[in-house]
């Protein structure tokens, strides 16, 4: 007989940035989803493409830095997209960057959000 698992479900990842509601408007634009803030509380959550993800500000915070270890990225969303190009471009035009690294560019553009997370970018999947 199978023991259940203890844990039923995954209610959020929550990511630290210096700015919560901030960071949030900036992925709730890319992936148009619903930001709400929870300012008394240092916290915003973006519910999209199926999933939340949480914002909340952290003092002290320590920007990532890619590719380096020095400071490492702790995390990073692969975000799929219908035209690769648009989905660059309309991070750029809200505020994120293009790494200079591209360890993988066939399967996907590394991006730096504006608090300088990387996450990534992929093209449709080829059938």
């Amino acid at each position: 007989m199978t023991t259940p698992a203890p844990v039923t479900e995954l209610i959020a990842f929550t990511i630290d940035t210096p700015d919560a509601s901030a960071l949030a408007a900036f992925y709730g634009a890319l992936t148009g989803g619903e930001v709400t803030d929870y300012p008394e509380y240092g916290v915003a959550s973006l519910a999209a493409l199926g999933s939340t993800l949480y914002f909340q500000t952290v003092a002290d915070y320590t920007r990532p830095q890619w590719p380096s270890q020095q400071h490492p990225q702790q995390f990073h969303l692969d975000l799929r997209t219908a035209d690769l190009d648009a989905a660059v471009s309309a991070a750029v035009e809200r505020g994120a960057s293009v790494a200079s690294d591209q360890p993988n560019p066939e399967m996907s553009t590394v991006m730096i959000d504006p608090h300088g997370h990387p996450f990534c970018l992929c093209p449709p999947q080829q059938d």
